[in-house]
């Protein structure tokens, strides 16, 4: 056990100083912001989602009380997906459902699509997915042509469970699930057919799966529950021209109780990993890692010893902490205004 110590001493000693993201914006009140600046979306009173953009602010979402906003895009670009979730402060209930809308990038017009949580945006923001905690239903909507499907989960006695889902193509869908005794499994389905198939399943109970994908695979991360004492691997599914997979291949592999919470790029990917457990104490130091898929290599990218969260907006990878957000990848600084100098008579093509 020295060695592993000693190794992962090294791996963390290797991090560099992360910057602050800087933007006008109060950390406290923004939801989404893109990579350059333009767009920005803002929770600017309790209920209210606002809209910034070119100097101009404008509240395009009044959703009662207390409402919280969730605000996510995906690689594409083409549209965001916002959950408005009523009430957090003071209805606790686990099974309760988040109104959902649909904006078009950069845009102000929201368009409800249906209640549940984490609703992910597919295949160029055409379709978008998201789940139904009272009934068990993963909802799966083309934005474009209105079609639905749905896929029926079992019952489960795990009230925090939602599942993660990806969408590889128009007729495949991947999402994990967990049995009533704790064992989680990666399922393939096909909507055409409404046939499904167990991709992988753990060999350990009380483990979560999460999925990410990148241009051309899906990552799936299995890590213990807080405070479990199971071990952590990643596995990917390369996919070639069609959807199809050629088996699961695996990245990474631990004994540690890591984090998780994946997020994956064109060729690597991000996840949370702990590099020491007092396990009298529960008490965790975990920083971030970057994992090469090509080379298995894994590198440190922060050294602020308790992280607990990932976030993904427009292509920046965020780590929020007390209040804060440090740039793990993209633009950090959006909060000067930088004014192109006055041009010169050779670049008006002036002929004096």
């Amino acid at each position: 056990m020295l060695w592993i110590s000693i190794l992962l001493f090294a791996i963390s000693a290797n991090a560099q100083e992360l910057p602050h993201f800087l933007t006008k914006h109060p950390s406290d009140m923004l939801r989404f912001i893109s990579m350059d600046g333009r767009y920005a979306y803002l929770k600017k009173k309790p209920g209210v989602l606002g809209f910034a953009s070119n100097f101009r602010s404008m509240d395009f979402l009044n959703e009662g009380q207390q409402n919280e906003f969730i605000v996510t895009g995906s690689r594409h670009k083409n549209r965001l997906a916002i959950e408005s979730i009523p009430n957090p402060h003071t209805v606790m209930n686990l099974l309760k459902k988040h109104r959902i809308f649909v904006v078009d990038y950069g845009n102000s017009v929201p368009r409800l699509v249906g209640e549940g949580r984490n609703a992910r945006l597919h295949l160029g923001d055409e379709w978008i997915t998201y789940f139904d905690p009272m009934d068990k239903i993963i909802h799966i909507q083309n934005l474009v042509t209105q079609k639905r499907y749905e896929i029926k989960l079992s019952k489960k006695s795990n009230p925090f469970f939602v599942p993660d889902i990806e969408m590889l193509g128009a007729d495949m869908i991947y999402y994990n699930d967990i049995n009533e005794s704790g064992y989680s499994a990666l399922v393939a389905y096909k909507l055409s057919t409404k046939q499904n198939k167990i991709v992988y399943k753990s060999s350990q109970s009380a483990t979560k799966l999460e999925l990410c994908s990148g241009p051309d695979y899906l990552a799936v991360g299995e890590f213990p529950y807080d405070g479990v004492n199971r071990g952590s691997s990643i596995q990917y599914i390369k996919f070639q021209d069609t959807v199809g997979s050629a088996g699961l291949t695996s990245l990474y592999s631990s004994i540690e109780q890591d984090t998780g919470n994946i997020i994956c790029r064109p060729d690597s990917l991000y996840f949370i990993k702990t590099f020491n457990w007092d396990k009298e104490l529960n008490y965790k130091v975990s920083d971030v890692v970057k994992l090469d898929i090509k080379t298995k290599k894994i590198q440190a990218k922060s050294n602020l010893k308790h992280v607990t969260q990932l976030i993904e907006m427009d292509g920046r990878v965020l780590i929020p902490m007390r209040g804060e957000f440090f740039v793990l990848e993209g633009t950090s600084n959006l909060g000067e205004d930088i004014l192109k100098a006055v041009p010169t008579r050779e670049e008006l093509q002036i002929d004096l």
